[in-house]
């Protein structure tokens, strides 16, 4: 999913602030408040909708999936109790808890778990995140308006879902753990497109968000959640800090657990208080740079490739982002399959030149106009000067607001941009497969290559771990050669975390799951 550039730490970062404390910056913190919780109000409240990282972390607070991620980012189970791969891979079949219900205590069922599935792939509601589904038999083409609901590989039976698929996917498990496969109630939680919070919201997740101010959100737990209410019965999520620092709220007491940035946790670690509250986090995260390859002059293979190898991405990363690591390929390491070779550009400034020429375009004589789109990457400026030193183009850079950003890239996709992913779950496929591959609704740039698509389709398709990552190197190669996409950096979760507060450190995928907090008094 996107996640907003320069991504810190866990999504959540949270403050708890004692009770004979003042209240917390930007809210009156009422008594029965468990904890404040520093985070971000969704771009919808809808699941199905939100396809930027920030949203996902709360919306995964409140509405529930079928799986989740546990601390090793490993797939457990969550509304399904057990499921099974059937057809050679082709098939699954998930069982659901029994006597499971919303938060308003109405049942859930297989066919809510339908009726939210499809309400992804809707074509009346188009969803950034649809791609999820896009090999389950029927969906694409429902997607695309040239089929129906009633022919989409998903089927209800009783407690049961049945998914089928067009090849062999038996990674779909951890997919269903992404938020965006959330089920949903029907009548209490859809229709819910916007940022404002409407009343009465009926949730399947831990949490139900009962008051929304422009500062902050309160969550409640909810009596009715599966594994039981959570330990923290009132937590408010801070939207705001009003410009003050995390780590001097930490250091002053008023905060218990932090996200911090890279850049602070490289001073950070040798403090001799907070260096041993410092934790670290795998975030599974790639920032890169896109093109739109449908059309001039980025339809051109030789003008991707020429701005590939114009820029020192290595040396970039280092001077821009110290202890942030450079990307060696699309899919971040510590990912099973993603193989262990360098796949990034390398840099030539001779070659980026001699491309350029071949383009058409020598000493960058008659390259048109070209704006870097971005919310705010920290190498925005400098990638522009740098290609305008080595290739003699310019490069006019454009902030927008992270919102704003979003729908530009979903409507309008500019020549060339800067953006972060965040893993939906742990596979290469979910790099490689959603944000390249021909029709994938994560793909803005547009660009396809068959050749590619057959190539991924089929390490998606074999559990031989030999072959896949044989197969996704080839893909990887592709990428380097063809540059549809540059990645820069791997994104790094830092917090500070205070003694006392149990599964502060278990984010998963980059997300706090507030469900598992506790204070270690209240045990």
């Amino acid at each position: 999913m996107i996640a907003a550039l320069l991504l810190v730490s866990a999504v959540f970062a949270f403050v708890l602030v004692p009770g004979d404390a003042p209240p917390a910056v930007g809210a009156d913190r009422p008594a029965e408040v468990d904890a404040v919780i520093v985070g971000s109000a969704p771009m919808s409240w809808d699941p199905q909708l939100a396809g930027d990282a920030a949203s996902a972390a709360t919306l995964s607070q409140v509405h529930e999936g079928l799986t989740a991620f546990d601390s090793q980012s490993q797939v457990q189970p969550a509304l399904a109790r057990s499921w099974s791969v059937e057809e050679e891979g082709r098939r699954l079949v998930f069982e659901l808890r029994p006597g499971i219900t919303f938060s308003d205590g109405s049942p859930i069922t297989g066919d809510d778990v339908v009726a939210s599935w499809l309400r992804l792939i809707d074509p009346q509601r188009p969803s950034p995140l649809a791609s999820l589904l896009s090999d389950v038999v029927g969906a694409n083409e429902y997607r695309s308006g040239d089929g129906a609901a009633a022919d989409v590989g998903l089927r209800a039976q009783g407690d049961r879902v049945i998914v089928e698929f067009r090849r062999p996917a038996s990674y779909f498990v951890a997919v269903t753990a992404s938020p965006s496969l959330a089920v949903v109630h029907a009548a209490g939680s859809g229709d819910r497109p916007g940022r404002e919070l409407l009343p009465d919201l009926v949730v399947s997740g831990a949490y139900i968000p009962v008051e929304q101010t422009a500062s902050a959100i309160r969550l409640e737990a909810n009596e009715r959640y599966w594994a039981g209410a959570p330990r923290l019965g009132v937590i408010e999520l801070l939207t705001d800090l009003e410009g003050q620092s995390p780590v001097a709220l930490f250091e002053g007491g008023r905060v218990d657990h932090v996200g911090v940035s890279s850049l602070d946790a490289s001073w950070i670690r040798y403090e001799p208080d907070l260096g041993p509250q410092l934790r670290q986090v795998d975030a599974l995260s790639v920032d890169y740079f896109g093109f739109d390859a449908t059309q001039p002059p980025f339809s051109d293979r030789l003008v991707r490739r020429a701005f590939a190898q114009a820029v020192d991405w290595d040396r970039l990363v280092r001077l821009t982002e110290p202890g942030t690591e450079p990307a060696t390929s699309l899919v971040p390491e510590g990912i099973m399959g993603r193989g262990t070779d360098d796949f990034s550009p390398q840099y030539d400034p001779d070659a980026a030149r001699q491309d350029l020429a071949a383009a058409g375009f020598p000493e960058g004589r008659g390259f048109p106009a070209v704006t870097l789109t971005s919310s705010g990457s920290a190498y925005d400026e400098a990638v522009a000067a740098e290609l305008q030193a080595v290739l003699s183009v310019a490069v006019d850079v454009e902030l927008r607001p992270f919102g704003q950003y979003l729908g530009i890239l979903e409507s309008d996709p500019p020549a060339f941009w800067a953006l972060s992913w965040i893993a939906d779950y742990p596979h290469p496929h979910d790099f490689l497969g959603l944000l390249l591959q021909t029709g994938s609704s994560s793909n803005q740039g547009g660009w396809s290559d068959a050749g590619f698509d057959d190539i991924v389709d089929a390490a998606a398709s074999t559990d031989d771990a030999t072959r896949q990552e044989e197969l996704y190197a080839e893909a990887q190669r592709i990428v380097q050669e063809e540059a549809p996409i540059i990645p820069v950096s791997y994104g790094e979760g830092w917090s500070l975390s205070r003694d006392g507060l149990l599964g502060a450190g278990e984010s998963g995928l980059g997300f706090l799951r507030l469900a598992g907090l506790a204070w270690e008094d209240d045990r």
